[in-house]
């Protein structure tokens, strides 16, 4: 995730509770600093959602256990990093919107937490029972209450994504269809939008501006796990099937992004492999139709990868190994194609 200045930090969640942190050079972006273990804390689940706001201060989500085993109540919380490098708060708790029902407390899905245009923080989780509550922080820091949205049996894996403009898009599969929600301006109120019917597969799910405040989503098929995009018609317009992307021997949601690719502008995407290794495609933007061919580069990946662009615009692939460290590799500017530099492991 890239700092005003365009500086990258890339965390990770501890394999023992806590955050492991590592942030790019100031002045040599293929050097960073060592892993960082930090907020250490057992009860910690091993999960992060990051929201960046436009000042950017960076607020990490996760859960806590309230106690021992499995079945002990889930807290959400958070810390925040207000400079890149620079120590980070300790957790702070906002609670669980099953209250005192522990054994509902306990099923509680993973947050997910985005900043939109206003500053306000929205973080959405799934209930025991399938449906799904929200609760948001004003540009002020107050928290309001947890809040029902009217839906259910909702799968793991809620994405949620803001446009350059500050709107805020909720994909959220279920086990009939795709519940959308969504602001029609930064800072307004999360409006339901009609219900899709495809299925996707549990925690697949991801997004990314693909034009000006329009999103592409992306899933995985629930019957042949390949991926697919697809783009909710504006007005007017015309509703198409989702666009086949291959991509099929992958697992987990993709990272995305986009960046220039010999001049066009292109969607990246990154997957971890069934192997264990990463992989990528690049097509021209929202141009689903010229296909993707997958590569995979052979480096070791555990759970998701992630993509960014750097300072100087190249697209960097961020990828967590076996024994927990950070691979990360950029975009060659002086070769044709999605080129790649040799990796660096820290």
């Amino acid at each position: 995730m890239p700092d005003r200045e365009g500086r990258l930090t890339a965390y990770a969640a501890g394999r023992t509770g806590g955050v492991v942190r590592w942030t790019e050079s100031v002045t040599r972006p293929e050097e960073w600093s060592r892993p960082e273990l930090l907020l250490a804390d057992t009860g910690i689940l091993p999960y992060l959602s990051v929201a960046r706001g436009t000042d950017g201060y960076v607020d990490l989500f996760t859960m806590r256990r309230k106690g021992g085993g499995s079945r002990a109540p889930l807290d959400v919380v958070y810390a925040s990093q207000y400079q890149t490098g620079r120590p980070m708060t300790g957790w702070h708790s906002i609670g669980n919107p099953h209250g005192q029902d522990a054994a509902q407390a306990a099923a509680l899905g993973a947050p997910v937490a985005v900043v939109d245009g206003s500053d306000v923080v929205h973080v959405f989780v799934r209930s025991a029972a399938g449906g799904v509550f929200t609760r948001r922080r004003n540009r002020e820091g107050t928290w309001g209450k947890w809040t029902a949205l009217p839906c259910k049996r909702v799968r793991d894996g809620i994405s949620a994504v803001v446009t350059r403009s500050g709107r805020v898009e909720l994909f959220m599969p279920a086990d009939k269809g795709v519940y959308v929600w969504r602001q029609e301006k930064p800072g307004g109120s999360l409006d339901r939008a009609p219900n899709l019917v495809f299925i996707a597969r549990p925690e697949t799910a991801s997004g990314v501006e693909s034009y000006e405040d329009r999103i592409t989503h992306f899933w995985r098929d629930e019957g042949t796990g390949e991926v697919v995009a697809y783009r909710l018609p504006g007005p007017g317009g015309e509703d198409v099937a989702p666009a086949p992307l291959a991509g099929g021997s992958g697992r987990g949601p993709l990272a995305l992004s986009r960046c220039l690719v010999d001049g066009y502008d292109c969607t990246v995407l990154a997957q971890a492999e069934e192997t264990g290794t990463l992989a990528v495609t690049a097509y021209p933007t929202e141009a689903e139709s010229a296909g993707a061919w997958w590569a995979d580069t052979r480096e070791p990946c555990e759970g998701a990868p992630a993509l960014a662009r750097d300072r100087a615009g190249r697209l960097v692939v961020a990828a967590i190994g076996p024994e927990g460290g950070l691979s990360v590799t950029r975009q060659r500017a002086d070769q044709q194609g999605m080129a790649l530099e040799a990796w660096l492991r820290f």
